[in-house]
């Protein structure tokens, strides 16, 4: 019983198509890859770079409040003044200190002490203020 119109055929499976959607996928995949590489490493610099400037507006506002203490210290005639607080002509008191390449400048005026406010100052300024230089590194388009 075996007619030839009845047999079964195989037919080829042609990939073609389907080796190119998959290579298309896995190259896009690739260049995704690598570019979330590169912005994870962008990111930790930017990180390590933020860490540092906050370490070191951190140690100048530790330096400040120890000098502020020296300078209430002084205004309440417990101890001398700072050899770096400056008197200056309107009655203020500046002192300027100096870190690295930082500068926290403190501009404070002498008031006499009351219950709810201890300190014998009231602080007029307080500017820190950082070296900073220009990253060079890129080459820019100036024009023509």
């Amino acid at each position: 019983m075996n007619e030839k119109g009845t047999e079964f055929t195989h037919r080829p499976v042609r990939t073609g198509a389907m080796t190119l959607l998959i290579t298309a996928v896995l190259i896009c995949l690739a260049v995704l890859a690598v570019l979330a590489l590169a912005t994870a490493q962008a990111d930790l610099a930017m990180a390590d770079r933020a860490l540092s400037g906050l370490q070191s507006q951190a140690q100048m506002e530790s330096a400040g409040q120890e000098a502020l203490a020296a300078m209430d210290a002084y205004l309440k005639g417990k101890q001398e003044a700072p050899a770096e607080t400056v008197f200056q002509e309107d009655g203020t008191l500046e002192t300027v200190v100096t870190l690295e390449d930082s500068t926290l400048q403190i501009v404070a005026e002498p008031k006499v002490p009351q219950p709810d406010s201890p300190a014998a100052y009231r602080i007029l300024a307080w500017r820190l203020s950082a070296d900073w230089e220009p990253d060079q590194t890129l080459d820019l388009w100036k024009g023509m």
